[in-house]
């Protein structure tokens, strides 16, 4: 029997008669394990699953765990018994789906191991049951299902929950292909489309979500027939990562990757690319934001140069070059001007702004855009004016830094620039003696940098007019990870 409610659970109405079979008795092929615990008498069945429709009021669907399909069109009023005629007694109908976007339209997934049957089947309606068509080709034998799902964005996408695994069809079940990836062979009891992401629940396998199902949403014939494409990315919120600073600190190892903090970028390769690829990010004017090829050379960070298990870092990716599917993810960052390296601790780029990108591939001689759109992390309140300035604030930042990475650059060829002209000097004391008056007007501008002098992340003023480039570095450093510290524009006096 089915109930509703409508206050939260204080009070509970009957919407239905018992709908499960009179008596499906005990068939000579049902497992002996569930014919020995079968109970006494006749009705034996419950209503295993509920499939309210998404597009019509009253329209809702009833699965029982003795095979019938039942289906009220006026929220309980009337029933009727819709179920295919080659539905027998003691399948189990695991799940129904309703459609997302057609009212009549359901999918049943029938689990039948228990009458030593491990096929799977998948049945399809859209007619309010008067018809079902089989809809499992691809899923093999030994993998009965146990949910099925369709995606609400994508008409005709359905993800599968099988005892092996998950499947995938992209043509409203008429074929079927696996979603296993690194997801062991184990079974899958559920399963749900949580916005953009894909979460399963497994037996004694625990939970596994599937970041960002965007490419599923919009593969198609044009895809497969394309050398290289694109595809559009979802919205980016702009959220800043943990920090590990709190108490306790990080355990020794993580139990699983944290979800990718940035914009998720999926490409696809029909071919492995003959030249390096590159992947550009421009602002809403035209303006290069950040850009990335498949031959960049990566910075690693160095374990030593952390104080906690490196399980928890995670270094750049590459952008690959090679035949299939890709996902790339920019950090919504700017790139930190050359010479200026990042570490663990900062600094970083200047953080993109909210609003309009475009993001642009370039493969074998091909280019092609999709727009993207940045959002601000919903729990802060600081207006888009703030959010300006900041990065205003810290675009300046980053490029003195860059001009005070350079002298330092500079500073080193001039060191080996003086050591040659003392080896050529000879005897000659007076070049001799001014090589050493630069030496000692070199080695002022790159004393080594002291915690107790000159702006210590910002908070103190310069001590002399000209103080070393080591310390001058800090200072612009500590000051840059000051901006960059919370969502919230510089006071008036900062700018």
């Amino acid at each position: 029997v089915l109930f509703r409610t409508a206050d939260g659970g204080s009070s509970w109405q009957v919407l239905s008669p018992d709908l499960t079979r009179e008596d499906p008795g005990v068939p000579p092929n049902l497992d002996a394990a569930t014919a020995a615990h079968a109970p006494k008498g006749k009705r034996r069945g419950v209503i295993y699953t509920i499939g309210p429709s998404f597009v019509r009021a009253g329209e809702i669907w009833a699965g029982t765990d003795d095979g019938l399909i039942q289906l009220t069109q006026d929220e309980g009023k009337t029933w009727e018994n819709v179920t295919p005629p080659d539905l027998t007694p003691w399948s189990k109908v695991t799940h129904i789906e309703a459609s997302h976007s057609d009212a009549g339209t359901a999918y049943a997934a029938v689990d039948r191991h228990r009458l030593e049957d491990y096929q799977a089947y998948l049945y399809r309606t859209r007619d309010f049951g008067k018809t079902w068509q089989h809809a499992s080709n691809g899923i093999p034998e030994g993998s009965f299902l146990n949910c099925v799902r369709e995606d609400p964005a994508r008409k005709g996408l359905l993800y599968a929950c099988t005892e092996k695994g998950v499947y995938t069809s992209f043509n409203d079940g008429d074929d079927w292909q696996p979603l296993q990836f690194n997801l062991p062979v184990t079974s899958v009891r559920d399963l749900v489309v949580h916005e953009n992401d894909l979460v399963i629940a497994t037996f004694g396998r625990s939970f596994w979500i599937l970041d960002d199902v965007t490419p599923l949403r919009q593969i198609d014939s044009h895809v497969a027939a394309s050398d290289t494409w694109l595809f559009r990315p979802q919205t980016a919120t702009r959220m800043r990562p943990a920090s590990d600073q709190g108490t306790p600190v990080p355990m020794d190892e993580a139990l699983a990757p944290n979800p990718p903090e940035g914009s998720v970028l999926d490409y696809y390769l029909k071919e492995k690319a003959a030249s390096s690829i590159q992947l550009e990010v421009f602002d809403s004017e035209g303006k290069l934001v950040r850009r990335f090829a498949s031959n960049d050379e990566l910075h690693k960070t160095n374990p030593n140069d952390v104080q906690f298990q490196f399980d928890w870092l995670r270094d750049p990716k590459p952008l690959l070059a090679e035949a299939g599917m890709h996902r790339f993810v920019w950090d919504l960052r700017y790139a930190l001007p050359k010479g200026v390296r990042r570490s663990f601790w900062g600094p970083a780029g200047p953080l993109a702004v909210p609003g309009n990108y475009t993001v642009k591939l370039t493969a074998n001689g091909k280019s092609s855009t999709q727009p993207l759109t940045i959002k601000l992390d919903p729990r802060v309140k600081a207006p888009q004016d703030a959010m300006v300035r900041q990065f205003g604030l810290a675009s300046k930042l980053a490029a003195r830094l860059g001009e005070v990475s350079l002298a330092l650059q500079q500073v080193g060829d001039l060191r080996k620039q003086i050591e040659k002209c003392r080896k050529d000097a000879g005897a000659n004391t007076e070049l001799l003696a001014a090589l050493q008056g630069l030496v000692e007007k070199v080695e002022a501008a790159v004393e080594p940098d002291s915690d107790a002098d000159f702006m210590l992340f910002g908070l103190a003023a310069p001590s002399k007019e000209h103080e070393p480039l080591p310390k001058v570095a800090a200072a612009l450093t500590g000051l840059l990870i000051i901006v960059d510290s919370a969502d919230m524009g510089p006071a008036a006096d900062a700018v």
